[in-house]
């Protein structure tokens, strides 16, 4: 259950959706202008989707660690638990984060009761609550009726509350959080588990983390830095040779929430899919790992076939890429066309079978060459492209006959001779709105697992002057040339970024250019175009780059 929560301090009021990320409650801690410590509280104004919460919670002032932490449960209760869990508040008089947070993990010791109508279903409900798992057959002989009349017998004062009536039944209420540190829950999967301690407090951080996380951990533990305090890997999802690379030889926190990332973002299969592939391609190093997961899609693995004769027998009886009769086998030459097909493409044999690469990564060339002997063939230097598109820009700044600026409540063109005047200011603002993270540039934001993925590195935007007017530019490095219809490809995924994406970002960054307040768009101008310096008439291509074939 996720609510939208209007949070306030002081006057200043922001609305939330409830669980939050760490980098969603930074931007709320922004908007009220506070810190986002372990101890920042907010006061709760609206809760606008939940009569329920807002019975619990409107105009309390909370704790925001603890609300999101409170949240997170809450999310993960089907609807009778949901209902279960505010008929025992409402019982229990609960309504301190401390209370709520303990009763969360408390809801199997409570029965909620709204309908007497069927007394052997609500006995049945009532004991697979206490019990938490009973098997089918067990239940259904279960006499119902029988356990509610006893129940009922030992509970004299069960309580009326507007959702039903509460009956302790008679699991013990355990109070699992103490107010300061938070108890082990996993709210979503976490690829890797930290426990920090210390020696009478302890926290769980569930890998990948901000800073900020790190540092309200180590705030609750009453530590100033990581090295006050002892931390180990509690738990992980990593199959056993990616353990070996990631966590038994850790090298930090830093790292490992580094790892998570990447496994996070790769989900489960993917993950499968990556130790698989290390396997094949013997990676036993940290960095190795990280090259091969970006660039994972860019291989083949065919575990179990370690001769030509056996990948030809693959391909042609097994790969679906041929219709295939039995009766053809003893007429077929698997062995020559294996290796016919193994001399027209860039593939190894290894222990673990035969593993086809189909990039064009220098790094990874390197790192294949030394621990497989896998060579790529006709590689290249690193070689670079520009695909060139107009700006347009306006402002609602206007200048009077004396020169001086005065603002008006309409747009103002500024053309692209103008703009030339400005390349400085312009490119900072460029440039400043990339994000560090972004290890590829824009291609980071590309999902496909093909050749255009293998053969662009990465490409950034900027600008550039060309016959005395200020263009935008899409500066791609290429691992190899690309042919016509992979340059038709990326320059659809550029024409989107430059129109919903990065480009949509950087039109609404005002940009202060002499004195005067400019917007930049990418995308907006009427004659829009994205071209090769080729197709724009202009210098060629650096490397005399080259498209329409390999």
């Amino acid at each position: 259950m996720r609510a939208m929560i209007q949070c306030m301090h002081e006057n200043n009021y922001y609305n939330l959706a409830f669980p939050s990320k760490e980098k969603e409650l930074q931007v709320l801690c922004d908007s009220l202008g506070i810190a986002n410590t372990a101890k920042t509280e907010i006061k709760i104004s609206a809760v606008h989707n939940d009569g329920r919460l807002s019975a619990l919670l409107l105009e309390q002032t909370v704790n925001l660690d603890q609300l999101n932490f409170l949240m997170k449960r809450l999310d993960s209760f089907d609807q009778k638990e949901l209902a279960t869990f505010y008929a025992a508040a409402y019982a229990e008089k609960a309504n301190t984060m401390i209370g709520l947070i303990n009763l969360s993990f408390n809801t199997h010791c409570y029965g909620l009761v709204a309908d007497f109508s069927d007394l052997n279903a609500v006995g049945r409900q009532m004991y697979l609550t206490e019990q938490m798992a009973v098997s089918a057959e067990d239940l259904q002989s279960f006499d119902g009726q029988d356990y509610f009349e006893k129940i009922i017998a030992t509970n004299t004062h069960p309580a009326i509350t507007p959702y039903g009536v509460v009956i302790k039944n008679n699991n013990e209420i355990e109070q699992v959080y103490d107010g300061m540190n938070f108890p082990y829950y996993q709210y979503d999967d976490t690829p890797i588990t930290l426990l920090l301690s210390t020696n009478s407090r302890c926290e769980y951080l569930y890998l990948p983390i901000k800073q900020s996380e790190l540092n309200k951990a180590l705030e609750r533990l009453g530590a100033e830095r990581l090295e006050n305090i002892h931390w180990q890997v509690e738990e992980h999802n990593l199959p056993n040779n990616l353990e070996a690379i990631v966590i038994k030889n850790q090298t930090g926190i830093d790292s490992l929430n580094e790892f998570a990332a990447i496994f996070k973002e790769l989900g489960q299969r993917e993950l499968t899919a990556l130790s698989e592939l290390a396997a094949f391609a013997k990676i036993s190093v940290a960095e190795e790992l990280k090259m091969l997961a970006n660039c994972m899609y860019e291989f083949e693995t065919f575990p179990d076939i370690h001769t030509p004769e056996q990948y030809g027998k693959y391909i042609i009886c097994e790969s679906g890429h041929f219709e295939y009769d039995d009766n053809l086998e003893g007429y077929i030459d698997f062995q020559s066309y294996g290796q016919d097909k193994i001399n027209r493409e860039t593939g190894v044999f290894t222990p673990a079978g035969y593993l086809l690469y189909h990039g064009y990564n220098m790094e990874m060339q390197s790192i294949l060459n030394k621990n497989i002997g896998l060579k790529i063939k006709g590689l290249q230097e690193p070689q670079e492209l520009k695909l060139y598109m107009p700006l347009r820009a306006v402002t609602y700044q206007d200048e009077n006959d004396y020169g001086d600026l005065y603002q008006v409540d309409f747009e103002i063109d500024v053309y692209p001779e103008e703009l030339a005047e400005f390349e400085d200011e312009i490119r900072a603002a460029v440039i400043g709105h990339r994000l560090e993270d972004e290890k590829r540039g824009m291609m980071d934001y590309y999902d496909e697992h093909d050749t255009v993925n293998a053969k662009v590195q990465k490409y950034l935007f900027d600008v550039e002057i060309i016959d005395r007017e200020l263009m935008g530019v899409a500066v791609l490095t290429l691992n190899a040339p690309l042919n016509q219809a992979e340059l038709t490809k990326i320059k659809e995924t550029i024409e989107g970024q430059s129109s919903d994406g990065f480009g949509e970002g950087l039109e609404q960054r005002e940009i202060k250019c002499n004195g005067k307040e400019i917007y930049v768009s990418l995308w907006n101008s009427h004659d829009w175009s994205l071209k090769t310096a080729e197709e724009m008439g202009i210098l060629e291509q650096k490397n005399e780059m080259k498209f329409g074939g390999m």
